[in-house]
């Protein structure tokens, strides 16, 4: 599931993506599927960019490891999570 790790320009700690959205009703792989799904339900938090990158597939199932959420709203400063 989702993890923690650390920035490497500060020491601040990635959020957990799950702090955000649970995506336990999710059904499938964590694909490029998995990411349009968790897009809109962070659009409806408010959040107007949202970037993932990062990470690797993994080669069983095809589905994402260690990948980078980036968010951000109107007048905030962008935040990081990590899932994987």
């Amino acid at each position: 599931m989702a993890f923690g790790t650390y920035r490497t320009e500060r020491t601040q700690r990635y959020a957990d993506l799950a702090v955000l959205i649970d995506y336990r009703e999710y059904e499938g792989l964590w694909s490029w599927r998995f990411e349009q799904w968790l897009k809109l339900r962070l659009r409806d938090l408010g959040y107007e960019h949202i970037r993932f990158f990062g990470g690797t597939t993994c080669d069983y199932d095809g589905s994402f490891r260690e990948r980078v959420c980036e968010l951000k709203r109107p007048d905030r400063a962008v935040e990081y999570y990590i899932y994987g």
